[in-house]
């Protein structure tokens, strides 16, 4: 099984991403005299950087839940739960030549359908209590039910001008926003709340001579990312397909692998790679990939390195 390396031992590898435009498309093979003179061994090779973006949606269930189909003719959610999926995938290439520093990962953003209260608590809405008699939940779900369609009546009382004359212009605002916070906070007890967070997660993808597919990773809706080697979960796979080109020398003349003057190079292909989940593809990007490309042969005094 091949190993894949994090973002975090990135600092320890000296190449640098970057993307298939910034990339030499050539490079040396063997040794050869680099620009300081000196003798150099290279051995062409391809890693992918993958970035993969991971969404999780937690859904958190309300105290008044089961009530809401009775009261408020509308389903709430009655299980808690947090799925997993992967909406993008970006990849690259980690190129020894390259001039661009890895991009650093992505911060965190959450975004939550209610704005009221803290992500994971309720809003402390009160039921309108007539008595010193305790109240059943239910019958606290049905007064926060009518207190909704009272908060609704007021509100059209509002827009039609029936509620008089006092409220307008910035007032009637003002009022109809304080209306929808607390219809808000009533409709969370029933519907509950559904916080969405998003994060980047770098994945590093030696390449292993021409093994066209690679699974990189496992995809649990419930879990999320996991390693290559779970047991449960979608497979998360990098996929090469070869152009089938000879990739070319474009403005460089190629000589006999018998001249003296003949430096060994190798051409990267322009594969097509893409990320995969299952049977979905979430990304897809041309790269150069040397494994697929071909051998040329040119004058050592045209290659620059």
């Amino acid at each position: 099984m091949k190993r894949f390396l994090s973002f975090l031992t990135l600092a320890t590898l000296l190449c640098t991403a970057a993307s298939a435009q910034n990339n030499l498309y050539r490079s040396v093979i063997g040794p050869y005299i680099d620009a300081n003179g000196a003798v150099a061994v290279a051995d062409p090779s391809t890693t992918i950087v993958v970035d993969l973006t991971i969404e999780s949606e937690q859904t958190i269930v309300g105290p008044y839940a089961r009530y809401a189909q009775k009261y408020l003719d509308v389903r709430g959610s009655l299980v808690e739960k947090t799925t997993f999926t992967i909406k993008d995938a970006l990849l690259s290439v980690l190129q020894c030549d390259g001039v661009l520093a890895p991009a650093p990962e992505q911060a965190a953003s959450t975004t939550v359908q209610s704005h009221l209260g803290d992500i994971a608590e309720f809003a402390k809405v009160l039921p309108d209590r007539m008595s010193t008699s305790p109240l059943t939940i239910e019958d606290a779900a049905a007064q926060a039910a009518q207190s909704i369609f009272t908060i609704r009546k007021k509100r059209m009382d509002l827009i039609t001008g029936d509620a008089g004359e006092n409220v307008f212009g910035a007032g009637l605002k003002d009022a109809l926003e304080a209306l929808d916070a607390r219809e808000q906070a009533y409709l969370e007890l029933f519907l509950g709340k559904k916080v969405t967070t998003t994060t980047t997660k770098r994945i590093v993808v030696p390449l292993n001579g021409t093994e066209s597919s690679y699974t990189i990773a496992k995809l649990s809706s419930s879990k999320g990312l996991l390693a290559e080697s779970a047991e449960e979960g979608d497979a998360v796979k990098l996929v090469i397909n070869p152009s089938g080109r000879a990739p070319k020398l474009n403005g460089i003349a190629e000589v006999d692998s018998r001249d003296k003057t003949a430096l060994m190079v190798r051409l990267a292909d322009n594969a097509t790679c893409s990320i995969s989940v299952g049977d979905a593809v979430v990304g897809t990007t041309t790269l150069p990939v040397f494994e697929f490309g071909r051998t040329a042969y040119i004058a050592n005094t045209v290659v620059k390195r």
